[in-house]
C-alpha cells in the first residue's frame, strides 16, 4: 500500500484537505449531524447539494467541485444508509468507502494541473443516529480495510478518517489496530519513550511554530519581514538574519506606532480562508492542557473547537491565571495574537523586555518548564525566532532536568551530528525525520504525529464499558453490570430530582463510566450532563457540566447551541470555528 490511513478526532468540514466526503442516505435528503456543519463551514456546498436527483443506490458517490483555489476542491456525497436488507452493513461501509475515494480521486486527477500527493477526508460513516451505531467496531474494520484495498491500487493518495466523536475515534484506532494497518514509527521509539508516556499522562506541553500556519496556507516569516521592508521603503533582507528582522520591525514601530503593526499582523495572519490541517488535528488529538505558540493565528483555537473542546487563549499578563482552571486547554500566544492585533512581539524592544514586562509569561513558562514534557513543533533549527525563544528558556530547561524534543523536518547535512549535539547540551532531543527531500520529510512528520497520538492513546480505557466492543475475560460480568445496573442507575438519576451534593456524585460516576466508553441506551450522553448542569447553581460547576456535554454532541446544531448556554454562563462569546472568525476566550474543555 503506498497510501496512508490516518485517524484524527475533529469536525471533519473544518479539516484543509483536497476533498470532503459527506455520508448520505439514498434519498440524499438533508436531514442527519453532517449537513448543518457543511452547510455552515463550506461555501457552495448547500447550493450544489441542490442539484442532485432524488435517490440512488448504496455507494453511488456525486461530485460537487468547488470555486476558488483552497481547500477542498470539491465534497463527494456518497449514500452509504438505506437500501433494506439486500446489503449487509459491513458491506454498505464498504461501498460507500470505495465509491467516495474511487470518485474523489478521479475527479482530483482530472482538474488537478499537475499530478501530487492526494489528501482525502471521510467520516465515520453509518455511525450516526442509526445504521452501524450498535456495531461500531465491526464497522470501522469494514471502512478501514476498503480503504488499504482502494489505496493499494491508487497511489500518491492519502486518506483520513475524522471521526467526530472522542469514543468513536478511539473505535477507529483500535479498528485499525486489529486490521494491522496502525501507523509504524518513522524513527527509532526507544529513543525518546519518555515522549508517549508524558503524553498519556497528560502532562506534555506542545510548543506550536510558524510551519504548521505555512503548511495551512498562511504567509510564513519571509512574506512578513518583505511586508515590513515594502512598506518602509527598504529592500528585501535574508530572511534568516536576525538582527535585521528585529530591526525592521523595530524601525516599523518606530515610524508608524505598535497599533500599525499589530494591523498589519492582523492584516496577514488574522483573516483568510486558511484551515487547520491534518497536523493540527493529530497535534490536538494528544490532549495536551496546555499548547505553547509564537503564532498569531487561531488555527489551533479552531482545532480544539473542531474537536468540541474549549479554547483558552492566555495572551495578555491578566490571562495567565486562567491556565489554574482544570477543564480547558490554554492556548498560551507568546507573541500576541492577530485577532484585534493584541500584545503583538515583533520588535526588538519587544523581544529584549519580553520577560521583563511579562513576569507572569515567563513565571508561567518556568513553571511548566520545571513539570512538563515539552514538544516543540513547527520550527526550523535555524530559524531565528526559534534561536531567539529557545535561548532564553534553556536555561529553565536545564535546571529541571527535564526533556525536550523538537520534530524537524530540517535537510540533515555533514553538520547534522554536531548540530544535534548542541541542541542536546541545551537539553533538547532533535526528532528528525527521514526523506530525501522536504515533502518526504514534511509527509513523514505527519506519519510520526499519527504514531504518536495512536501510542498516547494505547493504555486509554475507553473501550472497556462500549456496548457494541466484545468484552473479553474474567472481567466479562463486572463489564456487564456496570453496563446494564450501574449505567441505568446512573441514567435514570440524572434525570431525576436531586441536590447539588447529588448531581456533584453522579457527575463523577457518569465521568468514569464515559471513560470507560459507556453511552446510555435512552437519552443521549450530551442531554444527560445538561440535565446535570441544570441541577447546580454554582456557575464553574454548570460550565464543568455543560463542557462535558459538549464534547458528548454528535451533531454541529447541537453543538453550537450548547455554546450559546455556555457563553450566557460565562457571560462571554464564543466565536471559533469559521476561516477568519475572531475570537474571544470562553471557557475550558475537560
Amino acid at each position: 500500500m503506498t497510501g496512508s490511513i490516518f485517524v484524527a478526532n475533529g469536525d471533519i468540514t473544518q479539516l484543509s484537505a483536497d476533498a470532503l466526503a459527506y455520508s448520505s442516505s439514498i434519498f440524499l435528503t438533508r436531514d442527519g449531524n453532517l449537513y448543518p456543519a457543511f452547510a455552515r463551514h463550506v461555501p457552495g456546498f448547500a447550493e450544489l447539494y441542490e442539484a442532485l436527483p432524488p435517490a440512488c443506490a448504496i455507494g453511488d458517490a456525486f461530485w460537487l467541485p468547488l470555486s476558488g483555489e483552497g481547500q477542498p476542491r470539491g465534497v463527494v456525497v456518497v449514500a452509504a444508509a438505506g437500501g433494506g436488507r439486500s446489503l449487509s452493513p459491513e458491506e454498505k461501509g464498504r461501498r460507500a468507502v470505495r465509491g467516495a475515494l474511487t470518485t474523489a480521486i478521479d475527479e482530483l486527477r482530472q482538474s488537478l494541473p499537475e499530478p501530487r500527493r492526494l489528501l482525502i477526508a471521510l467520516p465515520t460513516f453509518r455511525l450516526g443516529m442509526g445504521g452501524d451505531r450498535n456495531a461500531r467496531l465491526a464497522s470501522a474494520r469494514a471502512q478501514l480495510a476498503a480503504a488499504a484495498e482502494v489505496l493499494a491500487t491508487r497511489p500518491a493518495v492519502d486518506v483520513a478518517f475524522i471521526p467526530y466523536t472522542t469514543d468513536s475515534y478511539h473505535v477507529f484506532l483500535q479498528a485499525r489496530r486489529d486490521l494491522g494497518l496502525a501507523p509504524p514509527c518513522p524513527l527509532d521509539a526507544a529513543s525518546f519513550a519518555a515522549l508517549p508516556d508524558a503524553l498519556r499522562e497528560r502532562r506534555c506541553v506542545l510548543f506550536l511554530g510558524a510551519g504548521l500556519s505555512s503548511a495551512a496556507g498562511l504567509p510564513g516569516w519571509g512574506a512578513l519581514v518583505d511586508r515590513l521592508a515594502g512598506e518602509m521603503g527598504l529592500a528585501a533582507a535574508p530572511h534568516a538574519d536576525l538582527d535585521y528582522y528585529l530591526d525592521l520591525a523595530q524601525w516599523y514601530v518606530e515610524r508608524h506606532g505598535a497599533e500599525a503593526l499589530g494591523r498589519l499582523v492582523g492584516d496577514l495572519f488574522g483573516g483568510g480562508d486558511a484551515r487547520p490541517t491534518l497536523a493540527h488535528y493529530l497535534l490536538m488529538s494528544l490532549s495536551a492542557r496546555v499548547v505553547v505558540t509564537t503564532n498569531y493565528d487561531d488555527l489551533i483555537e479552531r482545532t480544539v473547537t473542531a474537536q468540541r473542546r474549549h479554547p483558552v487563549s492566555i495572551v495578555e499578563q491578566k490571562d495567565v491565571v486562567l491556565t489554574g482552571r482544570p477543564d480547558g486547554v490554554c492556548v498560551v500566544k507568546l507573541h500576541g495574537d492577530a485577532a484585534g492585533g493584541k500584545e503583538i512581539v515583533l520588535a526588538r524592544d519587544d523581544y529584549d523586555a519580553f520577560f521583563r514586562n511579562r513576569p507572569a509569561m515567563a513565571l508561567l513558562l518556568e513553571g511548566l518548564l520545571l513539570n512538563q514534557t515539552f514538544l516543540f513543533v513547527g520550527y526550523g533549527l535555524k530559524d531565528p525566532n526559534f534561536r531567539q525563544i529557545y535561548s532564553r528558556i534553556a536555561d529553565m530547561l536545564q535546571g529541571a532536568r527535564r526533556e525536550a524534543f523538537a520534530l524537524t523536518v530540517d535537510a540533515g547535512t555533514a553538520t547534522s551530528p554536531f548540530l544535534a549535539d548542541q541542541w542536546r547540551r541545551k537539553g533538547l532531543h532533535l526528532l528528525a525525520m527521514p526523506g530525501r527531500n522536504l515533502e518526504e520529510r514534511v509527509r513523514a512528520s505527519v506519519r510520526f504525529l499519527d504514531w504518536l497520538a495512536d501510542r498516547a492513546s494505547l493504555h486509554a480505557p475507553s473501550l472497556f464499558l462500549a456496548r457494541d466492543v466484545p468484552g473479553i475475560g474474567t472481567l466479562a460480568p463486572l463489564r456487564r453490570t456496570l453496563i446494564d445496573d450501574v449505567g441505568r442507575a446512573v441514567e435514570e438519576s440524572c434525570q431525576g430530582p436531586c441536590t447539588e451534593d447529588d448531581a456533584r456524585q453522579l457527575a463523577e460516576t457518569l465521568t468514569f463510566l464515559t471513560e470507560h466508553g459507556w453511552r446510555p441506551a435512552g437519552r443521549s450522553l450530551s442531554g444527560l450532563w445538561e440535565c446535570l448542569a441544570d441541577r447546580f447553581t454554582d456557575a464553574a460547576a454548570r460550565r464543568r457540566m455543560l463542557i462535558a456535554a459538549l464534547q458528548a454532541t454528535e451533531g454541529f446544531d447541537a453543538a453550537q447551541r450548547l455554546r450559546e448556554r455556555l457563553a450566557r454562563v460565562e457571560g462571554g462569546t464564543q466565536t471559533f470555528g469559521t476561516p477568519g472568525s475572531q475570537a474571544t476566550p470562553l471557557a475550558h474543555p475537560p
